[in-house]
Parts: structure tokens; sequence; C-alpha cells
């Protein structure tokens, strides 16, 4: 049994906590010496002997006592961090999704918190109302229903890059649900195609989740949910975005991963210039990791031609490709094939447009790839820098995509012997969860 089913709330808290402010626990132990008066500064013990306590306390093997309680609290005091309560996600999170699916632009998390803390169930009365009579049958679902449930369903792909895939995917399929039980409704045939664009839309979400949630019967079966609606809804986007998915879901093996990218953007054509987009970009990464550099390099270029065109907010799912994260799909490319210079340009791009308020997943992926490239160049100390950024996203989401890219970070500090890096090494193993997502194909 891993230490996450064990751990305790409270260890839980203090290792999250330290990881925010990417610390080691070796600076954590620093930082409550630093927080110490000078007399009980000189009773505290070893330096050594307090990163071991620290280590008792986030594994849950027992309880901070009153003396590090209170240097805990003195350091989270500080560095400004939030109570517990400013950082959860209050709330009916279906009716989080639809104001913030309603609101239809990027959401930092400071946003989303006051979103969610004033979000009341009185705000969304009247089409929550009308949604409730017409999937019990006494009202015909008309377009403000609909409307409802297309603001929900943007909602809900722009929250996962904010909450765990646990947290919200009971949400998602209880939104599944209600759109699955109005196409049963008497209602028109155009209707009917919204409704089956909109199940398509959350089947592929729901998907994803269950694929980092390790259920890889629960996740083929929305895969097919996905394809169904596409076909029924006349819509090659969604399996489309089904496959670019389901590239990530292959146990490793890079080259299905191309095979089947290029299949999805010949079959995709130009119906969705975002989905083509980032399936290029998906493309060109996967190649990179082949070092098959003509098919990468034409596919990033021909992805940064479509990109610079796109509207990413056409669709749900390509919400999440703004200029940041396409850059660092570049970097990915560049880095993979060791141009150094295109990464360097690629890095300048990000760090335009990372800043506190980037997105949680989104920094996962992003910041590994960067450490990457900042090792590759030579500077170690920016290169676990930005680990310690992915690892502390990494950690609060348990997102697999970002354990995959910092697993390669960590093969590649393997022979450096500088300290920060060895510390990095030694604490990412234990922190490490020993499964990973199922190959869905």
């Amino acid at each position: 049994m891993s230490e996450d089913a064990v751990r305790p709330g409270w260890a839980d808290e203090i290792r999250e906590r330290r990881l925010r402010l990417c610390w080691s626990q070796k600076e954590m132990a620093r930082q409550l010496e630093l927080a110490a008066d000078a007399k009980t500064r000189s009773t505290l013990p070893s330096r050594e002997s307090i990163v071991r306590e620290i280590r008792f306390h986030e594994s849950g093997t027992h309880r901070p006592g009153a003396l590090y309680a209170e240097l805990y609290r003195r350091v989270w005091a500080l560095q400004g961090e939030p109570s517990s309560s400013e950082t959860e996600i209050p709330g009916d999170l279906l009716l989080l999704a639809w104001t913030v699916g309603r609101l239809d632009q990027r959401m930092d998390r400071r946003t989303l918190l006051q979103l969610a803390a004033s979000t009341t169930a009185g705000f969304a009365a009247s089409p929550a109302e009308r949604l409730m009579k017409a999937l019990s049958g006494a009202h015909r679902p008309d377009d403000t229903v609909i409307s409802h449930l297309e603001a929900r369903t943007r909602g809900l792909h722009r929250l996962e890059e904010h909450l765990p895939s646990g947290t919200l995917f009971p949400a998602l399929v209880t939104h599944l649900n209600e759109v699955s039980a109005l196409m049963e409704s008497r209602i028109s045939e155009q209707d009917r195609t919204r409704l089956a664009v909109l199940a398509g839309e959350s089947a592929v979400l729901a998907a994803w989740f269950a694929w980092e949630l390790g259920d890889k019967r629960t996740a083929a079966a929305h895969s097919r949910l996905a394809r169904a609606t596409a076909k029924h809804g006349d819509d090659p986007a969604i399996g489309a975005c089904m496959t670019g998915y389901h590239s990530y879901m292959t146990g490793g093996d890079t080259a299905k991963s191309v095979r089947m990218l290029q299949n999805a953007v010949r079959e995709l054509g130009d119906a969705d210039p975002a989905t083509r987009a980032w399936l290029l970009a998906r493309l060109a990464e996967e190649a990179a990791a082949l070092h098959a550099d003509d098919i990468a390099l034409n596919a990033i270029h021909e992805a940064q031609d479509v990109y610079s065109e796109a509207d990413i907010g056409a669709r749900p799912w390509t919400c999440f490709l703004d200029p940041g994260r396409f850059a660092s799909m570049r970097l990915t490319v560049h880095s993979r094939l060791r141009r150094e210079d295109d990464a360097l340009a690629a890095m300048d791009e990000i760090g335009l447009h990372l800043g506190s308020d980037t997105e949680v997943k989104k920094l996962c992926v992003v910041k590994a790839e960067m450490a990457l490239a900042q090792y590759r160049i030579g500077d170690v100390t920016e290169a676990v820098s930005s680990a310690r950024s992915a690892f502390t996203a990494t950690v609060k989401l348990n997102a697999p995509l970002g354990w995959e890219r910092l697993d390669n970070v960590v093969t590649e500090l393997r022979p450096a012997r500088a300290q920060v890096a060895r510390d990095f090494r030694a604490e990412y193993a234990s922190t490490r969860p020993e499964t990973t997502p199922p190959s869905l194909l």
C-alpha cells in the first residue's frame, strides 16, 4: 500500500504547503530554524534531526508537537501562505462549471477561488430549475437549457486545469448523464444533434479523467461514446480530440502515437484549426522522441502556421492551448531534437506568458520541459528550480502527465553531482507514486 493511502490530512497539508514554496525538506528545516527565537533555536536538535522530524510529519508517522506546530505556523505566516479555507474549492462543482463556462475566459487560481466562494445556488436558479423540469419530463428542453449545458461543458474543461481528476470526475459523470437523459426526450433533431456534440465534448474529458485515475475499462467506454457521438453529430473534431488524448495513452509506444496522430490530422482536415494545431504539435512531440527529425520539424512548423490563425476557444478541449502552452510544445520538440537556439527562443516565449496565475496543470508540463532544456544548456540550478515547480504542481493534482515528464527530468539529472540535484532526486524518489495509468490501446 502506498504512503498516500494512509497519510492523514494534516500530513498532506504540511507537505503540500512546503511543495507550493518549492522547498526541499532540508530547506524547510532551515526555515523552521529561522522562524524560532534565539532561545528556542538554541534548544533545537541538529538540522539533520529536524529533517527527520519533517519526514515523520509529512508521512503521518506522528503529528507535530506544540514546538513544531508553532514553528510551522510562523513559517507559513512569514511566507504569506493562505489558510486551508482559501485553498479549497467549495460548493457545487456543476454550478461552478456553469459559471466558469458562461464567462468563457482564462481563469487563474485566485479568481477561481473567489468565484467559487461567491457562487451560490440562487445565482443559477432559473436555468437549473428548467434543466430539472426537462429531466423530469415536465418541461421540453429548450435553447436556455441546452445553452446552460454548453456553458457547463466549457467550464468543466477549464476546471480540469485547476482541479484533480478525482475531484471533478463525479460531477462530470452527473453532467454527462443529464445530457444523455435529455437526448432520450422528445426534442427536435437539431437539438438532439446539439446534445450529441455536448455528450461527445464531455465524453472525451471523462475518458481522460478515467485514464488518469487508472480505470482502463471506464476510459475505454467513454472513448467509444465520444466516437459514437462524433458520428451522430457529424463532428469529426470530437473524434480527432479523442485520438489526441489516446496518443498519451499508449503505454510509451511512441511509434503507435505517431501513426495515430498522423491519421487524426489527415481525417480532421481543416474542420477545426485549433484542434489541428494541437494535433500537429503533438505529432511533432512524438516524432521528436523517435528522432524522426523531418516529420517533427515539418509538423511543428505547420502547427505554428495554423495556430497563428486559430481560435483556441472554438472548442472546449483547446482552451488550454494558450501561447505559453503552445510554446512549451515547441520547446519539447526542439529540446528533444537538441536544437538549442530554437529551444532558447521557445523558453523566451514561455517566459512572456508564465506567471503566478498560470494554471496548475499547465505548470506540470511546462516547467518540466523547461527543466530539461535548462539542464541541457548547463544550468543545473535553474533546471532544479523549474523541476521543483513542476513537482509541486504535479503533487497537487497527482497528474500522470506531470509524473511522466518529471521522470524524464530525473533520468537526465542522474549524472549531476550538484547538491540541489541530489536533494531533488532523493525527494522525488520518496514521493513518486508507484502506479502509472494503463495503456488504453
